[in-house]
């Protein structure tokens, strides 16, 4: 039996996307202007998370004005999101590394590509079995949301911005936690208004904290394009 869903819930639904959207545009936007190649994965990811996430933001909407169950609009989220964050998290460890003088990764979308094969793949492979084929999706989706937090967190600490850095910490504890609750807890409409709170206030508080931590970020950005200019010159 299908979950019933009102129309404030669905539509408060969307304020999580959003700010995760405007959170990773900031990142997009800043990776970019240093490194093109690695700026366009954060914003194909992006786009990723955008379809993922507004489908399925949609899905409950419809189901809250008229019942109507469309499938792929709820059943699209993680297969958007897992390949989404994978590139994000990977262009964002890649240019982080370029701001310390350090070495990219080498190949960055054949790494994305590679590890969303594996996992596409082992999904797949699953459907084929008629088993739990979201499996590897959530598991990818999780990895790379985490670990992007993490670079995040790290950034900030090396810093000093050390408020910023717990903060993206608390973010990754309540994504995780609110995944426990979505798989453990029975999922009455009390208990969904406070997980979509707790992901709102969580996304609303990434968003601030990428912008804030882009803001530092280009401004180092002209010195290390300065640099690598006297370096080739020398």
């Amino acid at each position: 039996m299908e979950m019933e869903y009102s129309l404030a819930l669905a539509l408060e639904d969307y304020l999580p996307v959003i700010f995760s959207l405007i959170g990773v545009w900031f990142l997009a936007r800043t990776v970019y202007q240093v490194d093109r190649g690695l700026g366009m994965m954060v914003f194909t990811g992006l786009g990723l998370l955008a379809v993922g996430g507004l489908l399925k933001a949609t899905w409950k909407l419809l189901m809250a004005l008229n019942g109507t169950d469309v499938p792929l609009f709820s059943q699209a989220l993680f297969p958007m999101i897992a390949p989404g964050f994978t590139l994000i998290a990977i262009a964002v460890y890649s240019y982080t590394r370029q701001l310390r003088g350090q070495s990219a990764i080498r190949w960055p979308w054949l790494v994305s590509l590679i590890i969303i094969a594996l996992f596409g793949g082992g999904s797949a492979i699953i459907a084929a079995n008629g088993g739990p084929w979201r499996v590897p999706l959530i598991m990818l989706a999780t990895i790379g949301n985490v670990a992007l937090l993490l670079i995040l967190a790290i950034g900030a600490w090396r810093r000093n911005m050390r408020g910023l850095a717990v903060g993206f910490v608390v973010v990754v504890l309540v994504i995780i936690g609110m995944s426990q609750m979505a798989n453990n807890v029975p999922q009455t409409i009390a208990v969904q208004w406070f997980e979509q709170i707790a992901q709102t206030l969580a996304q609303l508080a990434f968003c601030l904290g990428t912008w804030q931590l882009t803001q530092r970020m280009a401004q180092e950005a002209p010195v290390r394009r300065l640099v690598v200019r006297v370096g080739l010159a020398g």
